[in-house]
């Protein structure tokens, strides 16, 4: 497996590939890649970030990533409220921002800022059906591209929400896959809603799949119990997705 993209390991959370080699393929290759009854793992990981250390030395300052003093530039600019030029009421809360970076990630924000709208005439945005700290989390993003609370099953939820309304895909991907990752029985009812609700293709099918997968464990939680009567299509796909899975699964099919 090579990937490309840059992953923030955050305390508690997990990353990984589920069954990604199967234990009878080493047990079938043993003189390559069980030599002395050991395996070995060799993984290639560069860093990204202000310091580095390896074992035996001191921690060394690591060539600086432009990109990340940018990111640090723009938080230091909405943390301290500086050279801001509309306000943004959320739920009673005041917060100052920045016309141009907020309409950049947001074709919402955008429009508000860019037509002959009060947001425009009045430099204030009034926001009231959305958390204060889930706007933050957003804001963070738009500022930084951080969102360090995606491990909490309900922020990531919140903040999906919210970058769907306000058109923010690269955002709305984060939390996307945040949520894949961190399927449970107890969430796995809510998440394939949520995804449905909000067409996220990736995350339905990762949550079918883990409903297939943990389908009696699953069908007991009140969740589920709650979908079948508010979400009846979901359930059918569920059990359709859980028929096909079966089928594909059965090593004496001919498939």
């Amino acid at each position: 497996m090579k990937s490309t993209n840059v992953l923030r390991f955050q305390k508690n959370q997990y990353s990984g590939f589920k069954k990604f080699i199967l234990r009878d393929f080493l047990l079938s290759n043993p003189p390559w890649l069980l030599p002395e009854d050991q395996l070995t793992l060799c993984c290639k990981v560069s860093i990204v970030g202000a310091f580095f250390n390896t074992p035996g030395q001191n921690i060394t300052p690591a060539i600086t990533d432009p990109r990340h003093m940018l990111a640090d530039g723009l938080g230091e600019l909405w943390e301290n409220s500086l050279l801001t030029v509309c306000c943004l009421f959320v739920a009673g809360q005041k917060f100052r921002a920045h016309k141009a970076i907020l309409a950049a990630p947001s074709p919402v924000f955008r429009a508000m800022f860019e037509h002959e709208m009060k947001e425009r005439l009045t430099n204030r945005v009034e926001i009231e059906d959305l958390d204060p700290e889930v706007f933050k989390e957003m804001m963070g993003f738009i500022y930084t591209g951080k969102v360090p609370n995606l491990h909490s099953h309900t922020m990531a939820c919140d903040v999906l929400a919210a970058a769907d309304r306000y058109g923010m895909e690269a955002l709305m991907v984060i939390c996307e896959d945040a949520l894949s990752r961190n399927l449970s029985v107890e969430k796995a009812s809510h998440t394939l809603i949520l995804a449905d609700f909000h067409c996220r293709k990736h995350l339905k099918t990762k949550a079918l799949d883990f409903i297939a997968r943990h389908a009696s464990e699953v069908s007991e939680t009140s969740e589920w119990k709650s979908m079948e009567e508010s979400h009846p299509h979901l359930v059918a796909e569920a059990f359709h997705f859980l028929a096909s899975a079966q089928f594909s699964w059965n090593p004496h099919s001919n498939t």
